[in-house]
């Protein structure tokens, strides 16, 4: 974008060049990035773990969201963004026992993804469904669907309304065994009834599960996803907000709101949570999708003619 301002080509070839030398690396799975490379080198650190939560996400974001900004005269973005929700389609969608779909963290050497999500993960199905109407690719809105059903079900399950910094799941019979050796019932160790539970139990005002129900509503017109948003923006107003702002919780499991406040508020909550939940509720034309693309922290960028 700062290229085409300015008219120098040159910020454009030191983005790309980042990027291609990315994509040259020897990986184990195509279209799947370890979260680590040696700049120096350019070599993937074989160790690392492969997810779209942490230290990646962003990164599978930009394939698709170039790909728009450059109106689809880019043709490598759009090819590495599809083989790219291919990968994660094999290697990281995962299914509870009870139903619920998430995105799991690989490991280097493991064959299956882990059984947890991150909140920060929430973003992959307002992508998912933002690709499926680019690129007209149905079937990654049933998946879109799919995961920000849990996503928003990692708030529902809590007594705050509010979603922990990341969740998993158990069978329903672990899920049991391990609520029995809880000191203290309904603290964020505990897992409900469907075995979802928190593995943290912060909420530092996160803005991704709200930016996937921006995203899904204006894609879909499903005012289900306004519904969740007005719930978890109630949620934020009863438990976060504070005499000069709004605080992080530092656990979703207890309502005492005396005791329970993270004492920072991120600039990410500004910049996106609250953003994305007016946007919600906005009429389409406001900051359209057809004319804009945000970027990673929901700054809007015009699309190039």
């Amino acid at each position: 974008k700062l290229s085409e301002l300015t008219g120098d080509p040159k910020y454009s070839r030191y983005a790309e060049r980042a990027q291609d030398a990315i994509e040259s690396g020897k990986r184990k799975h195509e279209g799947l990035y370890p979260a680590y490379i040696f700049t120096d080198t350019g070599i993937f650190d074989g160790s690392s773990e492969y997810s779209m939560g942490a230290m990646s996400d962003s990164f599978y974001e930009y394939h698709l969201k170039q790909h728009i900004l450059h109106n689809g005269k880019e043709p490598k973005f759009m090819k590495r963004y599809v083989t790219s929700v291919e990968a994660v389609k094999k290697m990281l969608v995962a299914k509870s026992e009870s139903g619920y779909t998430y995105l799991g963290k690989l490991l280097a050497h493991a064959s299956a993804p882990d059984t947890e999500m991150e909140h920060l993960a929430c973003f992959y199905p307002g992508l998912l469904a933002l690709g499926a109407q680019v690129l007209d690719r149905p079937q990654d809105l049933v998946l879109a669907e799919e995961l920000a059903r849990t996503c928003y079900a990692s708030y529902e399950m809590t007594p705050t309304g509010l979603g922990p910094e990341r969740f998993g799941f158990k069978t329903k019979e672990e899920a049991k065994v391990h609520n029995s050796y809880q000191l203290r019932p309904g603290s964020s160790k505990s897992f409900n009834g469907d075995g979802m539970g928190a593995a943290d139990g912060r909420y530092i005002l996160r803005p991704e599960t709200v930016e996937t129900l921006f995203v899904l509503y204006r894609v879909t017109g499903d005012t289900k996803y306004q519904e969740w948003g007005w719930n978890i923006f109630l949620a934020i107003e009863k438990h976060a907000k504070v005499e000069f702002g709004y605080a992080g919780v530092a656990d979703v499991y207890q309502t005492n709101t005396t005791w329970n406040h993270i004492d920072a508020m991120e600039s990410f909550f500004l910049a996106e949570t609250l953003k994305y939940l007016y946007l919600l509720f906005s009429p389409i034309d406001v900051i359209s999708l057809d004319e804009y693309v945000f970027n990673t922290e929901a700054h809007p960028f015009r699309i190039m003619k």
